[in-house]
């Protein structure tokens, strides 16, 4: 979780940054150091979001929807800091559950961009509580219904959960991203481009229309877990490419620091991290979920 909000609060100043824009400030070294929108050490809607989910998983298992999308609701209504579009559409005015998955059903059916990256930047707890790949499978879709009408979005989350599980049980986790891609071209190119190290073609995603895309996201955090062997080389790297940048190095900070522990993330932008105390929060109440249950 901590892995999760350093790389979004890194990378939330960069948001939409060219790719000669981000690299030079990651050549640079990289700090806190905020933006117009963002206090230095704040992180964004992906945190907001990964947190809301946290904290109901902590508060009744995985997974109650009535709860996390009454969460979500209130936060996108009385804070939704840098929310996305189609999570807006599905979130905003919902009353419920029921309400927001048919929202952002008719946000995809009228031919709204519901594919992004919005579930898979808030899908790591969901890995971090599921006993087995099923259940992660399973909650992962049924959490990303609630703001994206896209079904590949789910699988995107789906696969990003499937990763974490293979790190906690030592196998592949490129491999098990890869079944859960269901065939998707597009998840089937991003995660094919991890595979062959293509960094020409994670650069294009990154720098073009598909920046958002919940397939470029989930390559950009799968190659820097798959290439880098420390925390901050692989974020570095991820912040490096521009494009949503904040939302990117969130998901491999996420996998980062699940692999590598809170003790590879550098001091120095750990204590600036703002909120702190809730993440430890929410952190404690995952694990003590997975134990108890």
């Amino acid at each position: 979780m901590f892995g999760l909000a350093v790389g979004d609060a890194l990378g939330a100043p960069l948001e939409g940054a060219p790719p000669s824009v981000a690299a030079a400030t990651v050549a640079s070294g990289l700090t806190m150091v905020g933006s117009v929108f963002w206090a230095p050490g704040e992180w964004t809607d992906d945190t907001a979001m990964a947190l809301a989910l946290a904290e109901s998983i902590g508060a009744h298992g995985l997974l109650n929807t009535e709860d996390l999308a009454r969460r979500y609701i209130d936060w996108a209504t009385r804070d939704g800091k840098g929310i996305g579009n189609a999570t807006s559409r599905a979130l905003i005015g919902a009353r419920d559950a029921h309400d927001a998955r048919d929202r952002a059903r008719a946000h995809h059916e009228a031919g709204g961009l519901a594919a992004g990256n919005g579930t898979v930047m808030r899908a790591t707890p969901i890995a971090l509580v599921a006993r087995e790949l099923e259940e992660a499978v399973d909650a992962a879709v049924t959490d990303a219904m609630l703001t994206h009408g896209d079904p590949v979005a789910g699988v995107a989350s789906a696969a990003l959960c499937a990763a974490l599980i293979a790190l906690r049980e030592d196998k592949d986790p490129l491999v098990a991203a890869k079944a859960q891609a269901q065939g998707d071209p597009r998840l089937t190119a991003a995660l094919g481009a991890v595979n062959g190290r293509d960094y020409a073609t994670l650069g294009q995603l990154c720098a073009g229309r598909q920046s958002g895309a919940c397939w470029t996201t989930l390559g950009v955090g799968l190659h820097a877990l798959t290439t880098f062997e420390n925390y901050e080389d692989g974020v570095g790297w991820a912040i490096s490419q521009g494009g949503d940048v904040d939302t990117n190095a969130a998901v491999a900070g996420a996998l980062l620091g699940y692999r590598d522990g809170v003790g590879a993330i550098p001091a120095c932008w750990l204590d600036a991290l703002l909120g702190r105390e809730r993440i430890a929060r929410a952190a404690d109440g995952l694990l003590a979920r997975h134990v108890h249950d």
